[in-house]
Order: C-alpha cells, then structure tokens, then sequence
C-alpha cells in the first residue's frame, strides 16, 4: 500500500478536525483539545484513520499537528 499525506486525504473527508496523536492519525467531529500531561489530543468523537490508510507522520511536533477539515461547497 502507497504511503500518503494527511492533505491527499483532507478533501476525501468529513467536515471536523483532524490531529495527529501517538503515531496515529485522527479525525474528530468537533475541535479537540491538547492535554499536554498525557501528549494526546482528546474529543468525545475520533476515528483513526490508519486503520484505513498508511499515512505519513507529520514533521511537526503533536501539538501542532491539529488541521480543521473544511469544504468551500459547505
């Protein structure tokens, strides 16, 4: 399987958030929030999206990683 970036994937998804979070990548329904101790991000909503993709991980520190998933049709 072809290792992609989470921005080949940005326009294939739902309306959210997206973050990366201990070597997998998530897609939430609403914004998340960082919690620094644990160095996850947290919602009551995620799905991980390697489970179905082999996606690259990010050059930016966790933190950083989070992306709003947005569609100008919407």
């Amino acid at each position: 399987m072809k290792q992609i970036t989470i921005y080949d994937l940005l326009p294939l998804l739902k309306k959210g958030w997206v973050a990366y979070s201990k070597d997998y990548w998530y897609w939430f329904d609403k914004k998340p929030r960082y919690d620094e101790y644990m160095g996850v991000w947290h919602c009551r909503t995620s799905v991980s999206l390697n489970i179905c993709f082999k996606l690259k991980a990010p050059k930016c520190a966790w933190k950083d990683s989070l992306i709003k998933v947005e569609h100008k049709e919407e």
